[in-house]
């Protein structure tokens, strides 16, 4: 099935009104904390199903309304039975417990409608993938093992959700059942592995799993998408009025008769759906969401379909001849010597998972030091990949990761986060400590600086793919925040050299003539008449600033930095690439210009530092407005993002100009 437009679309609109919810599903995480019926943080009284919240009952509610409106499903779907026969959550890779307990919702409300399942690969007009996943009729060119792997998961799922409804309804569950006996419960879990969206809330928190109707989960997948979804509350349920987009079965919005069955969305549970468009949309044209990740290279990607959707992907940005600028700057090796026995694909899994080792020491074993150093070898040392020849020859062929190699933004993303937490780290153990006063000031620059080249990088990766715009609006932002914490430091009076720095009075330049981006913030895009037209400016407004203000700032942020900074002339334009992209040996390091000034004269070191201060807030202001421009064409003038970069600004004062 297709969704298309039903007129021409310009960018960063709302396509149709908030769709609820067929059903929806908390993460174990996330059940003692958030209302199982809305999604919405709990009271500090919440309501159990029986009013009475005990350690007997697994789920919450937020209020008396909601208990009432789920709490009927909850026992009557046998979620209750589930949670009492399986009490610890069923760690697997897929199918998770939180996809299992939303089968079972799913199943009782389907049963509700319909009240028989007669086409096990759709039901109630969404696909299972039922015949794909089960009995690989048509998918024996892959990896027999994998599939059998999966297969064998859904089953053990499928049977366990047999046995918590044979719970329910009093029979026996000692008894062996055959496969055929729990083919529903197998075929609506594939259901929700083929249909089922992540529900986050407004910072972006994975909270758990919902399957929405046919408006939405007919919608394909594109590598190269011209929309996104948000989630949005009943409360601030806006958007459209109308239906922009309709199933293309049907000109008049109708999905044909298969879908006549579908189940409707409850009028009030859970956090609501809508789309949007990241790109213009023509009347006609099919409207296209990723299921992915875009940021990793085409076989990364169609590895994830496959795996969690059986299908491969054939997307134009998929079937480009030759490859994508950007698909191929995800997955390019720089090399000195590589010959025809390079396996790319295994050096691609020995760097990411030199990635991964780092990223574990960060995240399990809270070691963001260790986690640095890591990342700093990956990106900067040449690695070695030993090839036997057919004459029995070793050879040792050098290879560096380019700059814009999906492991390398990965690399970026936690290194700025990485020496943020090392310096926070440096001064919650002595923040009197001159020694750890320089150090942590030297952590914020490095993470500023990855931060800045992170954004940068994205960036220019839009020029090829614009629907990276979705995280490019959080890279820019974040870019911002972390500038504006470096320049709010206490540590800058210490370049003072006995003199005293005058403090900067922000409101005084926070406006940049060249550019119109805080006007756009002020009106946050509300009265916006062409937005095609609006985007385009804006974004060249962006990058002339941005461009004229980054060299003058570049070399303060890395003089101290060392490491794989120093290779990078420039986080924003990229040309410096063309000259160093053909072997490993012209990759060496580089020595950026406009380091702080060797200079006697205490004035000058003083003037120095206060026009960089000066520079770094104002390239921090760009970065968060145009990070909250981006925002409000991917979710809208009230996103979440939005409302963070306009309290960061009104504490520095720079709305009120």
């Amino acid at each position: 099935m297709e969704v298309r437009a039903t007129k021409d679309i310009p960018i960063g609109q709302d396509l149709n009104p908030p769709i609820p919810p067929l059903s929806l599903s908390l993460h174990y995480s996330t059940l003692l904390s958030h209302c199982s019926s809305c999604f919405s943080p709990l009271p500090s009284s919440p309501f159990s199903p029986t009013n009475n919240p005990s350690p007997n009952h697994f789920i919450r509610y937020c209020s008396l309304q909601c208990s009432s409106h789920d709490s009927p499903l909850h026992f009557s779907s046998s979620e209750f039975h589930f949670f009492h026969l399986f009490p610890e959550p069923l760690f697997t890779t897929s199918p998770t417990s939180t996809d299992l307990r939303l089968s079972l919702r799913l199943i009782h409300r389907f049963q509700e409608a319909n009240g028989s399942f007669s086409n096990l690969e759709r039901i109630c007009g969404l696909m299972t993938n039922f015949k794909k996943i089960m009995f690989l009729e048509e998918q024996q060119c892959y990896n027999d093992d994998h599939e059998e792997e999966l297969s064998g998961r859904i089953l053990d799922g499928a049977k366990a959700m047999a046995i918590a409804r044979r719970t329910r309804d009093g029979l026996d569950t000692n008894v062996e059942l055959s496969a055929a006996e729990y083919s529903v419960e197998a075929a609506v879990l594939c259901l929700v592995l083929t249909n089922s969206v992540e529900v986050h809330d407004k910072d972006g928190r994975s909270l758990g799993v919902g399957v929405y109707d046919l408006a939405f989960s007919y919608i394909n997948h594109s590598c190269s998408p011209n929309a996104c979804y948000k989630f949005c509350t009943t409360l601030d349920s806006g958007g459209e009025l109308e239906f922009r987009i309709c199933p293309a079965a049907s000109e008049t919005g109708a999905a044909g008769n298969e879908s006549e069955s579908i189940i409707n969305g409850s009028e009030s549970c859970g956090p609501r759906i809508v789309l949007r468009s990241i790109k213009a949309i023509q009347k006609s044209e099919e409207v296209l969401i990723t299921y992915t990740d875009l940021l990793q290279p085409k076989v990364m990607r169609q590895s994830e379909l496959w795996s969690k959707y059986r299908f491969s992907c054939c997307c134009k940005r998929c079937n480009a001849m030759p490859t994508t600028y950007i698909d191929h700057c995800l997955q390019e090796i720089l090399s000195s010597n590589l010959g025809d026995n390079f396996d790319g694909n295994l050096v691609m899994e020995k760097l990411v998972d030199c990635l991964d080792n780092a990223i574990d020491d960060f995240l399990s074993f809270s070691n963001p030091k260790s986690c640095s150093e890591k990342l700093e070898i990956l990106l900067t040392q040449d690695h070695v990949d030993i090839v036997l020849t057919p004459n029995g020859e070793n050879i040792r062929q050098l290879f560096r990761l380019h700059p814009l190699h999906h492991v390398s933004l990965h690399a970026y993303m936690t290194l700025a986060s990485a020496y943020k937490v090392v310096g926070s780290d440096l001064l919650a153990l002595d923040s009197e400590s001159d020694k750890h006063q320089c150090e942590a000031f030297s952590m914020s620059r490095k993470s500023a600086a990855y931060s800045l080249l992170l954004a940068g990088a994205t960036h220019h990766l839009l020029e090829s793919e614009s629907s990276l715009i979705v995280p490019l609006s959080n890279f820019w932002a974040t870019a911002g925040e972390t500038l504006l914490s470096l320049v709010k430091s206490s540590r800058w009076n210490s370049f003072a050299k006995g003199r005293q720095i005058e403090e900067i009075i922000f409101s005084s330049c926070q406006i940049c003539g060249k550019c119109t981006l805080l006007d756009r913030f002020r009106d946050t895009c509300a009265n916006i008449h062409d937005r095609n037209a609006e985007f385009a400016e804006i974004t060249s407004e962006f990058l002339n600033c941005i461009t004229d203000i980054t060299p003058k700032i570049w070399g303060f942020l890395i003089e101290e930095g060392g490491g794989y900074l120093n290779v990078v002339e420039d986080p924003i334009n990229f040309r410096w690439l063309e000259s160093r992209t053909s072997s490993v040996t012209h990759f060496a390091t580089h020595a950026t210009s406009g380091n702080a000034k060797e200079t006697n004269s205490g004035f000058e070191v003083v003037q120095y530092h206060r026009e960089m201060r000066v520079n770094l807030f104002q390239l921090s202001i760009h970065c968060l407005l145009y990070g909250a421009f981006l925002s409000t064409i991917c979710f809208g003038p009230h996103s979440p993002l939005m409302s963070k970069v306009e309290n960061l600004l009104s504490h520095e004062d720079i709305l009120n100009g």
